[in-house]
């Protein structure tokens, strides 16, 4: 098996990041954040470093760890180094919004629930 596959191979299916109205799939059980070209995910913005942050999926549970980024990465409003990712959190790199989005947990259950008659 390659890297590449192995790379792949523990990430849940419906793991995503929305980032200005566009939708960016996590496929990959790291991600990179930052401004150069070489990250995974790039955000041309002065205050974004060159390599901002990273996102790391183990046993299907999401982190997110700054890189020493001299803005600095936020979740939830607060300022973090490392930090836990739950479905429907806001990340921001330097002045970035990012959702994080996770449809395989609970939140996507509870919203397929149908409401009972009025």
């Amino acid at each position: 098996m390659s890297e590449k596959n192995n790379n792949q191979q523990n990430v849940p299916h419906h793991v995503y990041l929305v980032i200005n109205s566009q939708i960016f799939p996590i496929k990959k059980d790291k991600i990179s954040i930052g401004r150069k070209l070489d990250n995974d995910l790039v955000i041309q913005d002065h205050l974004v470093s060159r390599y901002h942050a990273e996102i790391k999926c183990k046993d299907g549970k999401y982190t997110i760890n700054d890189l020493d980024s001299t803005s600095g990465t936020y979740l939830n409003n607060k300022r973090i180094e490392r930090g836990i990712l739950y479905s429907g959190d806001l990340i921001l790199v330097a002045n970035i919004p990012i959702m994080f989005i996770d449809e395989s947990g609970p939140l996507e259950s509870a919203a397929d629930k149908k409401t009972s008659s009025i």
